[in-house]
């Protein structure tokens, strides 16, 4: 809506050369003297030289579905469950890895192995536990049997019952140890017993990080690799305490990253925070992306525009609309009018007709701006068919305000 001064400038100067050279003011010598009559307040005039230097188009009033938009800014994030450090519940020493960062890995895919003596002591006391459970397991059954048949004392009783509960318990724990190593307990107790134990991707994925090499000795639960899902990345805005009444779930939104040059990415807001940020004061809304791509990496910083209204109203090009003040305005054109224009001819002078287009101001109220076109909101009733300056408004009003100081003047 706003032009460039420079260019205008450039223009008022070029009008005021076509209006001297196309005629010159009658003045009079009584008194201070008289200038020609001036159009109406609140209008100018133009000739066809003028428009046409200006690349001036006339133009009705249009209906277009106008989308207004709130920028925002975000992040590429993935929800928590999407996002996986890999760490051993036991240290040991890595013997072999097969990844590297970027490689895509499947669910159950062995990333690492690893190597220590804490491995092989856990396998050899549950194959010990499990053989000490069967003696405990028949010995209690054949105590209880005799305790009811009133043959063993309550004690002897008491005692079998709790050793076996006791062997019981730690052969399931030692079990859910197994289980979590990766080791079949199954394997264990059939006398097969491993050295090296795997380090499996918990879903499918790509490897973003890997913190470990050959030989290093691994800390229980200390990060040995990131797998990420970036299938389930989402775009992460913040949307201010002033915008938040205009966005919901469902609406479109879409946005581009510097990293990522000519390509524009498209989303829907699936679910927007209840909690505000204090600093700035934000909500986070979070949507899906629609336009999947390699290029989009987590983390990500990018910038986005949410439609949040399509409705058909009167546009105007941006061009065409000026502010004045605190008021803006558009220019209508008025019927064409001819004006006395004086030539010289060797010695001979005539005068002919020169007709020259009006534009008259009119106040509108701004609202919606989108691809080029604002929407105008009319303080009177127009006709339908009502023409005006397609651009060069901020010329016009320049031009209007000249030509009324010359008239005081």
């Amino acid at each position: 809506m706003k032009n460039n001064k420079t260019i205008a400038i450039t223009l008022i100067l070029m009008m005021g050369l076509f209006i001297t050279a196309c005629g010159e003011s009658t003045v009079k010598e009584e008194g201070h003297g008289e200038h020609e009559d001036h159009g109406p307040e609140g209008t100018v005039s133009l000739n066809a030289l003028q428009m046409k230097t200006l690349g001036l188009e006339i133009m009705t009033i249009e209906k277009k579905n106008m989308s207004q938009e709130i920028l925002v800014n975000g992040t590429l994030e993935l929800p928590p469950q999407e996002k996986a450090d890999i760490s051993p519940i036991m240290g040991g020493i890595v013997k072999k890895i097969y990844v590297i960062e970027g490689d895509k890995v499947k669910k159950g895919q062995v990333l690492a192995t690893m190597q220590h003596p804490d491995f092989v002591q856990l396998q050899e006391d549950y194959a010990s536990t499990v053989h000490e459970f069967d003696y405990l397991e028949k010995e209690y059954t054949r105590t209880k049997k005799l305790y009811e048949e009133k043959v063993s004392s309550a004690a002897s009783y008491q005692k079998a019952k709790s050793a076996y509960l006791k062997s019981k318990s730690m052969l399931a724990s030692q079990k859910i140890k197994l289980s979590m190593l990766g080791i079949s307990a199954k394997n264990v107790a059939a006398g097969k017993i491993v050295s090296m134990v795997n380090i499996y991707s918990p879903f499918n994925g790509i490897i973003s990080l890997v913190e470990t090499n050959v030989g290093a000795y691994a800390e229980p639960m200390s990060k040995l690799f990131e797998v990420v899902n970036i299938n389930k990345m989402h775009a992460d805005f913040m949307v201010y305490e002033k915008d938040i009444n205009h966005v919901s779930v469902g609406q479109k939104v879409f946005f581009h990253s510097s990293s990522v040059s000519n390509q524009e990415f498209a989303g829907i807001i699936h679910n927007i925070s209840p909690v505000f940020e204090e600093n700035p004061r934000a909500l986070h809304i979070h949507a899906d992306i629609e336009t999947k791509s390699d290029k989009l990496i987590p983390g990500m910083y990018i910038k986005g525009r949410i439609l949040v209204e399509n409705v058909e109203t009167n546009v105007v090009p941006d061009d065409a609309i000026v502010a004045d003040g605190d008021k803006f305005y558009i220019f209508a054109k008025t019927k064409n009018q001819a004006t006395p224009h004086e030539h010289k001819d060797g010695e001979a002078a005539h005068e002919e007709e020169e007709e020259k287009t009006t534009f008259i101001m009119i106040e509108v109220i701004p609202g919606i701006q989108n691809a080029g076109f604002t929407e105008i909101k009319l303080l009177n009733n127009l006709p339908e068919d009502i023409e005006i300056a397609g651009s060069a408004a901020y010329f016009l009003i320049a031009e209007m305000r000249k030509e009324e100081t010359a008239h005081e003047h």
